[in-house]
Formats: C-alpha cells, sequence, structure tokens
C-alpha cells in the first residue's frame, strides 16, 4: 500500500508539493501562537521592569528581630523564615540590619540609620578602611558634613527614646561614596539616603560590622532584598504578602503600578495572540477545504478505476487516509522549525522552555484537524457512482454552499454582535474580523461570479470570444467563488493588520512626546530642589538647552514643578505650552530680604511672657538648598538681645535660581518660636500664652541690617501656617510679634517668610479635586504644607502628567515651601537642539555642580520602549499571521491552477486548432 501511495503522490507532484506546503504553514502557524506568547510575555515583562526604577524592582521583607549576643545567627535564622514564605528568588539575595539613633549636631538632633549589609564596602568609594570590629564605622560624606565629624573622630549615638539605652560610641574610620547609587543594591527603601529638611533630619546610613548590634543595638530590623521573582510579578503579590504579615513580617514590593503594567501587557499580547492565531487558523482550514475539494474532483478517475477492479470501500478510505497523512506528517518538523523561528522573529525574544509542550500539542492537533479536513473532502468519492466519477462536467452543489453561507452570514452577525458588546471579549468577537471579511467577501465573489456569466452572455452577443470564454469560464468553473472569497480575505487580513501597526507607531510617537516632556530627560540626583535648580543655570546660563524638573506623581493631583522660564524653549509636541500661559507661571515677586552670609546673627527682641523662650531663624542656602537654623536665646522676659553663630552660608557662589543676582548667602525662611529647652533632642514647644516681639536682626559683614522696621512691620511679608492651628503673626509699626493662643493644642510655631506670590500659580488638567468644589485650590505636594493656588488656565493635556496634574513654577513652590521633606523624582529636560556632544558637555557641569545623572532617556529610546508593550508585539503577530495568511491563499491558488493545468492545456489545444491566437 505504501509504494502505491507514494505512487501516487509522485504522479501528481505539483498538487503533493503544493499540499505540503499548505501543511507546513498549518502547523507552524498552530504551533507559531503559544511559543510567541510565551517568547513576548517575557520580553514585554523585562521592558516594564527596565522601564522602572531599580526600588520598584526590588521586593524588601523585614522584620524586628533579637540579635542577642550572636547577631549574625539572628539575621540567618530571619532569612530561612522569610524564604519560606516566598518562591525562589529570581537574583542574588542581600540580608541586613537597620536601628535608627540620634546624634546631635548644631544643637539639634539628627536621625541617623545605623545599618549592616552584605557586601557593602564593595558597592563603595571608601577613603580609609571597611569596617570590621566592633566600634567602627563609615560616614558618607554627605552625612559627615552634616555630623561634623571626619576619620579618626569618635561619633556618640543614642536611642531616640532618650533615657531608654545608654548612648553608643563608633570611630569613624572612613567617608564613603556610591558607586552605583541608582543601583538595585542602593536602592532598598529600608535603606533610604539622608533628607535633610525642616524638622527631623535624617542622614545617610552608618555602615558598621554586623557583630555591632549587640548591646544598644540589640533589636534591630532585619531585611531580606531580592529582586522580584517574575511569578510574582505575574500573579500577584496578594497570597505572598498575606503569608508574610500573617507571619509576622512586613515587606515592600513593586508599586500597584508596575504589577497592573505587567498583568495589562500580559493580557494584551494574550488577545493579540488569540485573535491572530485564531483568524490564521481559520484560514488554514479554509484554504485546506478548498485545496482538498480540488485534489478531491482531479482524483475522480483514481476513484472509479478502483471501483472498477473492485476495491472495497475500506481499503479505498485507507489509501484515501494514507495519500493525506503522509504529507502531514512530513510536514510536521518543518512546520514547527518554521513557527518557532517566526515567533522568534516576531517577538524579538528567544522562546522559552515552557512553551515547547504547548506548542507540540498545537501542531499535533493541527496535523490531525487538517488530515480530517482533507479527508473529509474524499469522502463524498467513496459514495459516488462510477459513471459519476468519470463524467467531466459535475455538479455544483449549490445547496451545500447556500446552507455553508447561511452559516457563515449568520456566525458573522453574532461575531458582530460580541464584538460591539464587549471588545475584550474571547468567544467569537476573537475571529470577528475574519468572519465579517469572509462573509462580505463570499457575498462579493457570489455577485461577481454572477456578473461573470452576464459578461459572458453579452460578449457571446457581440460576437467577442476571448471575452466569452473568459467570462464563462470562470462562471462555471466549480470552487472558483471560495477562492475568491479566500484570496480576499487575506488581503483584507493584511491590510488591516498593516494598518493597525502603523497606527501603533504613530501612536507611540505622541505617546512619547506626552509622557517624556522632552527629547532627551536625564533622571538626576540632587542633594535637593534648589541645589539642581541652581546646578542647571551653572550649567546652562542662556537657558535654551536645560530645565530642571521635579515630579510628584503621589500628589493628588499629580504635580510637575518646572523652570518655568524655560519651559517653551525646552518641551516641544503634545501637552507643550505656550510661552503665554508659561508666563504666567512666573509673576513678578516682590524684593528679597537681605541675604544672610556673615557669620553671626543678633537678634533684639521683647518678651512679655513669664518665662524665657528661644526664637530659632530658618535659613535656607540659596545655592544648595541646604536647610539650616540659628538659636538664639533664651530671651528673658523683657527687652533683650542674642547672638548666635551662623553656618553653611558662606562660600556659595555662583548665580541663585530665578535670576535674582544674588551671588551668596543663605535667605531667611521663616522664624519659629521655641521653649527654653530641648526635649528627646529637638526644641520644646513654647508654653501657651508665650509671646516674643521681634524689634530687629543684624548680622556681621557689609550688609548688617537683615530685618529692620519696615520688613518686620510689613504684613504682607508673614504669614502664619496656611493648615492645622497655628500662633498668632502680627506684624504692625515696624514690629513682628509671635504669641501662643491659649489652646490644648500644640500650634505650628513658625512665622513664614512670603518671598513669592501666594497663591502660587498653577496650570491644571483635568477635572479639579472634590474638595476644590467647598475651598479654594490648594495642593501639598513633596511632603509639603498644603498651599493655597491660583488656576491661571486649563490645558487639555500636559507633559508627562497627561490629562489629569497641575504644573507650578519650582522657584515659586520654594519661596512659599523653603523645606518640603520629599524632593520627589529629579530630572534635567534638554530640547530637541541639543546634540550629542553638547549633552555629554551639559552633564559634565551638571556633575561639577553636585548632580549625578543616574539615568537618561531619548525619545528615540522611549519609542522603542513602548514598542516593547504588550498591544505593539501583538500587533507585530498579528502582521505575522496576516502574511502567513497571504502565503496559504498563494499555495491554494496555485493547488487549484495545478489540478485544472491538464484540462486547461487541453482546452488550450483545442482552440488553438480552431484558429484562436
Amino acid at each position: 500500500m505504501l509504494r502505491l501511495v507514494l505512487g501516487a503522490l509522485r504522479r501528481r507532484g505539483a498538487q503533493s508539493l503544493a499540499g505540503f506546503a499548505l501543511a507546513t504553514l498549518f502547523v507552524a502557524v498552530a504551533a507559531a501562537g503559544p511559543l510567541f506568547d510565551a517568547a513576548a510575555a517575557d520580553r514585554t515583562t523585562a521592558a516594564d521592569l527596565a522601564g522602572t526604577t531599580a526600588a520598584d524592582r526590588l521586593l524588601s521583607v523585614r522584620r524586628p528581630v533579637g540579635t542577642g549576643a550572636d547577631p549574625a545567627a539572628a539575621l540567618d535564622g530571619f532569612a530561612r523564615a522569610a524564604a519560606a514564605l516566598m518562591p525562589p528568588p529570581h537574583g542574588p539575595v542581600t540580608l541586613g540590619l537597620t536601628q535608627t539613633l540620634v546624634a546631635r549636631a548644631d544643637g539639634i538632633g539628627k536621625l541617623v540609620p545605623l545599618a549592616y549589609r552584605d557586601g557593602a564596602c564593595a558597592r563603595m568609594r571608601i577613603d580609609g578602611a571597611c569596617p570590621a570590629a566592633v566600634g567602627e564605622a563609615v560616614v558618607s560624606r554627605a552625612a559627615a558634613g552634616v555630623l561634623h565629624v571626619k576619620p579618626g573622630d569618635r561619633l556618640e549615638l543614642r536611642a531616640q527614646q532618650a533615657g531608654s539605652a545608654p548612648p553608643l560610641t563608633v570611630t569613624v574610620i572612613g567617608l564613603y561614596e556610591r558607586t552605583d547609587p541608582s543601583g538595585e543594591w542602593w536602592s532598598d527603601p529600608a535603606f533610604p539616603s539622608g533628607r535633610i529638611a525642616a524638622g527631623e533630619e535624617t542622614v545617610d546610613p552608618v555602615f558598621v560590622p554586623v557583630g555591632a548590634f549587640t548591646g544598644v543595638l540589640a533589636a534591630p530590623t532585619a531585611v531580606y532584598t531580592t529582586e522580584t521573582p517574575r511569578t510574582l510579578l505575574e500573579d500577584g503579590l496578594d497570597a505572598t504578602g498575606y503569608a508574610l504579615k500573617s507571619a509576622g513580617f512586613a515587606y515592600t514590593g513593586p508599586p500597584d503600578e508596575l504589577l497592573t503594567r505587567v498583568a495589562g501587557d500580559r493580557a494584551a499580547i494574550r488577545r493579540g495572540v488569540l485573535a491572530g492565531w485564531v483568524q490564521a487558523l481559520v484560514l488554514c482550514a479554509l484554504a485546506l477545504g478548498i485545496v482538498g475539494r480540488y485534489t478531491a474532483q482531479d482524483r475522480r478517475p483514481d476513484y472509479a478505476l478502483l471501483k472498477l477492479r473492485g476495491t472495497t470501500r475500506l481499503r479505498t478510505a485507507r489509501l484515501t487516509v494514507w495519500q493525506q497523512l503522509l504529507p502531514m506528517l512530513a510536514a510536521l518538523p518543518f512546520g514547527l522549525a518554521l513557527g518557532g523561528a517566526a515567533a522568534r522573529l516576531a517577538a524579538g525574544a528567544a522562546v522559552p522552555a515552557r512553551a515547547l509542550p504547548p506548542a507540540g500539542i498545537a501542531a499535533a492537533v493541527a496535523v490531525a484537524a487538517g488530515l480530517a479536513l482533507l479527508v473529509l473532502a474524499d469522502l463524498p468519492l467513496l459514495r459516488t457512482p462510477v459513471a459519476e466519477l468519470l463524467r467531466r462536467s459535475r455538479a455544483t452543489g449549490k445547496r451545500g454552499a447556500a446552507v455553508f453561507d447561511v452559516v457563515l452570514l449568520a456566525g458573522a452577525a453574532v461575531a458582530l454582535i460580541q464584538l460591539r458588546s464587549s471588545p475584550t471579549s474571547t468567544g467569537l468577537g476573537v475571529i470577528a474580523p475574519v468572519l465579517l471579511t469572509l462573509a462580505a467577501a463570499t457575498v462579493l465573489a457570489r455577485l461577481v461570479t454572477a456578473l461573470a456569466g452576464w459578461t459572458g452572455r453579452a460578449a457571446l452577443r457581440a460576437g467577442r470570444v476571448r471575452l466569452t470564454l473568459a467570462a464563462l469560464h470562470y462562471h462555471r468553473r466549480p470552487g472558483t467563488d471560495r477562492i475568491f472569497a479566500l484570496v480576499t480575505v487575506a488581503v483584507a487580513l493584511l491590510g488591516l493588520a498593516g494598518s493597525d501597526l502603523l497606527a501603533g507607531r504613530t501612536a507611540r510617537a505622541e505617546q512619547t512626546e506626552l509622557e517624556l516632556g522632552a527629547e532627551r530627560v536625564l533622571t538626576v540626583r540632587a542633594a535637593n530642589q534648589t541645589a539642581l535648580l541652581h546646578a542647571v543655570h551653572l550649567a546652562d546660563p542662556q537657558g535654551q538647552d536645560a530645565m530642571a524638573v521635579a515630579r510628584d506623581d503621589a500628589s493628588s493631583p499629580p504635580v510637575l514643578a518646572v523652570d518655568a522660564a524655560r519651559l517653551t524653549a525646552v518641551t516641544h509636541g503634545a501637552g507643550a505650552l505656550s510661552p503665554a500661559i508659561a508666563a504666567t507661571l512666573t509673576p513678578s515677586r516682590r524684593p528679597d530680604l537681605a541675604a544672610i552670609d556673615g557669620t553671626a546673627l543678633t537678634v533684639a527682641a521683647r518678651n512679655d511672657s513669664g518665662g524665657p523662650l528661644r526664637l530659632v531663624v530658618q535659613l535656607t542656602n540659596q545655592t544648595t538648598g541646604v536647610n539650616g537654623s540659628v538659636v538664639l536665646g533664651p530671651f528673658p522676659p523683657g527687652e533683650r538681645t542674642a547672638t548666635a553663630p551662623v553656618t553653611g552660608c558662606r562660600d556659595a557662589p555662583g548665580p541663585a535660581p530665578g535670576g535674582s543676582g544674588r551671588e551668596r548667602g543663605c535667605r531667611i525662611a521663616g522664624l519659629t518660636l521655641v521653649g527654653p529647652g530641648d526635649r528627646d533632642g529637638k526644641p520644646e514647644a513654647p508654653p501657651p500664652t508665650a509671646s516674643l516681639s521681634v524689634l530687629s536682626a543684624r548680622q556681621t559683614g557689609p550688609s548688617a541690617l537683615v530685618l529692620d522696621a519696615a520688613a518686620l512691620g510689613d504684613p504682607a511679608r508673614w504669614r502664619a501656617a496656611l493648615s492645622g492651628p497655628g500662633i498668632v503673626v502680627a506684624p504692625a509699626r515696624g514690629v513682628l510679634t509671635l504669641a501662643v493662643p491659649d489652646a490644648d493644642t500644640r500650634p505650628d510655631s513658625q512665622a513664614y517668610v512670603v518671598d513669592g506670590a501666594l497663591p502660587i500659580p498653577a496650570v491644571l488638567a483635568g477635572e479639579p479635586p472634590r474638595d476644590w468644589a467647598s475651598a479654594e485650590p490648594s495642593a501639598g505636594p513633596f511632603g509639603a504644607p498644603v498651599q493655597p493656588l491660583r488656576i491661571v488656565a486649563r490645558a487639555a493635556v500636559l507633559p508627562v502628567l497627561g490629562r489629569a496634574g497641575l504644573i507650578v513654577d519650582l522657584d515659586a513652590f520654594h519661596r512659599a515651601v523653603p523645606a518640603p521633606g520629599n524632593p520627589g523624582t529629579l530630572q534635567v529636560w534638554l530640547s530637541a537642539g541639543v546634540s550629542a556632544a553638547r549633552a555629554a558637555a551639559l552633564i559634565d557641569r551638571l556633575a561639577a555642580a553636585g548632580v549625578e545623572v543616574t539615568g537618561s532617556e531619548t525619545a528615540a529610546q522611549h519609542r522603542a520602549r513602548l514598542a516593547e508593550r504588550g498591544s505593539a508585539l501583538a500587533d507585530r503577530f498579528r502582521l505575522a499571521t496576516a502574511v502567513a495568511g497571504l502565503l496559504l491563499a498563494a499555495v491554494a491558488v496555485a493547488a487549484a491552477g495545478s489540478v485544472e493545468r491538464r484540462v486547461r492545456a487541453a482546452e488550450t489545444r483545442a482552440l488553438r486548432v480552431q484558429g484562436v491566437r
């Protein structure tokens, strides 16, 4: 039987080759679906992780532990307990211990995180030695400046609750700098960078050996840090988080935004792959059915000969099955290889091993389905009489075609309804495009066939022989309408996939302009927002190439603080504000108070209380942004004068932000009334009914008078707290009086200097928050107290923020809030005209000004990253399957042509004999 089957295949070599090609494409499409889905899912997850910060990629688990006399053993036990509740780690695990203590500097307590972490010294540049013995420590250069220590000095640390434990003294043996500040090791939220702000000031971690965590450090927090396992990114943190919390652990994992993005990209890939895959498989099935019908009609004489020779129906059926099975089995390995290569090429990533079993199953099902379709096309011939098999003209099967058309139209209608009601459905809506185009193509094919018959009859009456023969041949040729419909559907789906791909590119370009904001965005690390603003002014004094930006996406609404004077020069595209609107963000402001640039400050005040009071002058360095304070007093009752040294306000060269022309010094941010003593390292609150009137303030140096009667008595210059209880701030007749009300609540005892415009000008996109309906517009971004806003313009979209958010001027915001608690995300935006060489030079100047560039992204890179999102990869797969559908249609046309080649050759010879050219 095998020789008989092989001989039949050789006899019809062209048809056999076409069937093999069709089967190979069918298997390739079937295998490519699962392979592409897995490869694209891994690629888009990797792209989502690469597009976020190192901190967002981490899973940090922590719990207080009792270290006793063996901290290392306690840390190992903690690590085993944490690892038992989580999936296997995706990368290395870093263990650590931390405990926050207090050190006094400048008369004020500073929070000092004492820390141990695996491999700490390998990730630092240490000027000195790595701590190895108990009692040794390394301090960052920034923290050393705040704590006023250097190598060889002793640092005394106390518990946050005074008297709860004896002090701990360590010797500073080195100063460190971070080697990879934006990397994962330094991004652990349990070991944050220092923040120098009003109120509590936290410095960088002070690193010690693990053995130091005994005695006063016997109850630290143990930390287990690793890159978030992919299974948790895919399945979410709910189950693992519940298990950790039930065991007493706290954890910080990827933000919900990242998890939602990963899930959304995977869902988009799944929907796109399913749609393109099913549509291509439907086309494959149609092509196989059409080719099966054509080849079956060509084998009618063979079936007639078998019946004349007395071959049983069972044996004939076996011959039929084997004749179709051999090409399908031969196509299986080629189809698998082709599908794997196509999936890898379309996804742009290696195919993971977990996708091979489902791909093999899909290929096997495709072989079985293709075999069934081809055999079903031959089965009617087993029941056809010999006389009917030997006829050259045969019935067209109009009843079966009509039933097929009715079923197809009904299915297309149902798919259209489901698609309109639920665009993301996975039912018939998945194959709605192919069903709708197939239904339309079938109706069009019927019309074209009828038109061909009418044209042939009209041409015959007109004596146009060639047109008559061509039209009537098309009209009477069985299956022509199916070929027409198949080719139409293949071309339509290819056009649809191509247009979706081009539309996606256009959308990604617009999305890049909106999300990035500028042609190139540098993510930077700076001491604070003021230092960044000053550094950008030094690096680009002309104001045409770079702009300082601070983002707070957690604020409600989200806030983007920009150097508004440079906004129109740097931004472009979607969301860019007009020059007129940008100008409204920088209104004129009142003249500044005299800068503090001396070494001492003297304040004359009158204490109208029954006990002594102190006055704290809050200062902000105009170039470094560092917030400091000068504590004066105590002032006993009556009129007194107090003097205190001033540090941190000299040797600050360079123009101040905002273009004010000041070259150095600090500005006064406010005056705070405090009690005569300290509590827990902080000045105590003033007693109720306390009152202090400031008469004048002078400094050593050329500009001796800092606060004169005009400044102290100006009601527009001073304000109390805008939210919550505050002291009474009463500027009048050349004197500023600070009075504490007689109340049980503890008020904000600071009088704030009004340097800029209040309310702060802002541009709003989207609907205003609900609480603005009953109150004036306000916001408290960057951890600052809530500030009043004045909406100067409304915009449909804003750079980076999109359709919801606020834009304010960075310098205007800082003059209203001199000490925000959180710098936010700091960036430097570069304009489109900045070349690579100019950008490199600007980055060097930023580094010289103390700003470290931790990341950079251009518009082209952002578009490339968006091209790795789930919807973009799904569009590529749909285009690949559409190309496969076009190849299927081409093979089907070739198979149909090969079947009729002998008949057409005989007809052509007969026409030539009769004289037709």
